[in-house]
């Protein structure tokens, strides 16, 4: 590992980091908080960048790592014993949680069903540990994505947003990731030697996902621009400010096609 490209890229994904959670207000000095752990990248930049910003506070707040053994064909899915043991480095214990599944459920299941599922099972689960705040490691091309899958199939328009209340505000998703780029977090990842464990789902070739994807990527060299673009006008739905956000320091890890 080259420490001193991992610090600086590790640095630069911090600044977004920090700057998401002082915009809207995500992660409240002292407050519990858990950490939706899947294993992939974007989840362990997570628990990276969560550890490193508790250690520089003063008043600080309890990590629990929350990882839902569940995948869409209804196998079980374990944790890697080598995530737990980072994890822990990091000062984070990790925690597997079984989810309920009906019965006559049918697998594989649709992204959607997934999804479901593993948002209930992590909210159920955050709330008994009595975490008041449950960190999620969607980032910026999940917003624009998600947004555009919903006008795609649905018509909607329906955004992922940087923070929402569950159980009447017992529990609050946060997403501090929410104006980092795909590429940069998995660059980090990279870059730093995170222990990450490849996607295992059975439907991740035919996802709706992809092919919104592959409707970006046809933009070639535009791509990058109109991810900006489109992630621009999201963010301002919600009040904030968009000058600067999503922007990469020169010859850095931004949007790129």
């Amino acid at each position: 590992m080259d420490r001193r490209r991992c610090g600086k890229a590790a640095g630069r994904l911090f600044a977004k980091v920090r700057r998401a959670c002082l915009r809207w207000d995500l992660l409240p000095p002292g407050e519990p908080v858990a950490i939706g752990i899947s294993g992939g990248p974007d989840s362990l930049a997570l628990v990276a960048m969560l550890a490193r910003r508790n250690r520089m506070l003063e008043v600080k707040s309890r990590l629990v790592g929350l990882h839902v053994a569940l995948r869409g064909d209804g196998e079980p899915w374990s944790l890697p014993e080598a995530i737990r043991d980072w994890c822990r480095e990091q000062g984070v214990e990790v925690e597997t949680v079984v989810p309920r599944v009906d019965p006559g459920e049918a697998f594989p299941m649709t992204c959607f069903r997934c999804a479901g599922i593993r948002r209930r099972t992590l909210l159920e689960a955050a709330d008994a540990r009595g975490c008041s705040r449950l960190a999620l490691g969607h980032h910026a091309d999940d917003v624009v994505e998600t947004w555009l899958m919903s006008l795609f199939y649905t018509g909607t328009g329906d955004v992922l947003p940087p923070v929402r209340s569950y159980f009447g505000g017992v529990v609050t998703v946060v997403r501090p990731m929410y104006e980092a780029p795909a590429r940069e977090i998995r660059r980090v990842a990279s870059l730093c030697g995170y222990p990450v464990d490849p996607v295992r789902c059975p439907v991740e070739g035919s996802a709706r996902r992809n092919r919104v994807r592959e409707v970006l990527a046809a933009l070639g060299r535009d791509q990058r621009r109109v991810r900006r673009v489109l992630f621009r006008t999201i963010v301002r739905s919600y009040g904030a400010p968009a000058d600067g956000v999503v922007e990469s320091a020169p010859g850095g890890d931004g949007w790129r096609g």
